[in-house]
């Protein structure tokens, strides 16, 4: 019989692993702030808790799927107070992409309460977590994750990179590539539509030849047809993961005039009501 899990955070990304989990075995209890996305995760089969204490209790293993590293602390140690309701010895998988040093710090606090926190960033999308094609960065050891099986059922792969706090690095360093591979696709379609051209047969030049990517295969019809549909990751989100970039990149010395034109960018999207459209809206910058 496969374990009891919980999930607190039952947002995009929190119901995609909630739904995998489930179709993995799992027996998935969870809760979120928000009745709406209680309402959602009730519908594919979570057993939605009153309170994020009654959701972790007698799990041994808790996915937090968060926005920030000010989210988990307020979860674990601020007015819902989740930490001293953890069972010694359980996991706590952070899904969030946050500052690397907090989880650090996190891990630490965690520990001296017989927890053991671990960033499990996720590369992909919420429909890739629910294809189960999506990838794991883990900041621990594969010869100590015990959580390894869970993991495994919505990711096709898991890298496990050793310390604490690495997962968060790495998901910020894949994030750069995508987010830029992005901006790069709405750049040129935004040309190609000032010229004249049609969209989607320009598309088509594009995957026919050596530039063809994913981003091409997935974002460029959205683009094209000016939908930006399915939500699957909010512009705003990417926004604070640009931020977070530009603040490990300082840390370590690192050049990324990309990346600060990038976050000019996406503040402007977000001030002008693009912050809870799909990321694919940064084509809107490129409209002319």
């Amino acid at each position: 019989m496969k374990q009891s899990i919980a999930i607190i955070g039952l947002g995009l990304m929190g119901t995609s692993l909630a739904e995998r989990l489930l179709e993995a075995g799992y027996d998935v209890s969870g809760y979120d702030l928000r009745e709406e996305a209680c309402e959602e995760a009730r519908a594919v089969g979570v057993h939605v808790a009153t309170d994020a204490q009654t959701a972790v209790r007698g799990h041994s293993v808790v996915f937090l799927c968060l926005m920030t590293s000010e989210d988990r602390r307020e979860l674990l140690w601020g007015t819902q107070s989740v930490a001293p309701a953890l069972e010694p010895d359980t996991w706590v998988l952070d899904a969030a992409t946050a500052r690397p040093r907090d989880i650090v710090e996190d891990h630490a606090r965690l520990a001296a309460q017989r927890a053991r926190l671990v960033d499990v960033c996720v590369a992909g999308s919420s429909s890739m977590v629910r294809e189960g094609t999506a990838v794991a960065l883990i900041g621990h050891r594969r010869e100590q994750a015990a959580f390894h099986e869970c993991v495994a059922a919505f990711t096709k792969a898991q890298y496990y990179l050793g310390d604490p706090g690495k997962g968060n690095a790495a998901k910020l360093i894949v994030n750069l590539v995508i987010g830029l591979h992005r901006l790069v696709l709405a750049e040129a379609l935004g040309l190609a539509r000032s010229a004249g051209f049609d969209l989607n047969e320009i598309l088509e030049v594009l995957r026919s030849g050596p530039g063809n990517s994913v981003m091409i295969e997935t974002k460029g019809p959205q683009m094209a047809a000016g939908t930006y549909e399915p939500l699957v990751a909010r512009l705003a989100q990417h926004a604070k993961d640009v931020d977070l970039i530009l603040e490990y990149a300082r840390e370590h010395g690192a050049t990324t005039p990309l990346s600060e034109l990038h976050a000019g960018i996406l503040r402007e999207l977000c001030d002008a009501g693009f912050a809870e459209r799909d990321n694919t809206a940064v084509f809107e910058a490129f409209l002319t």
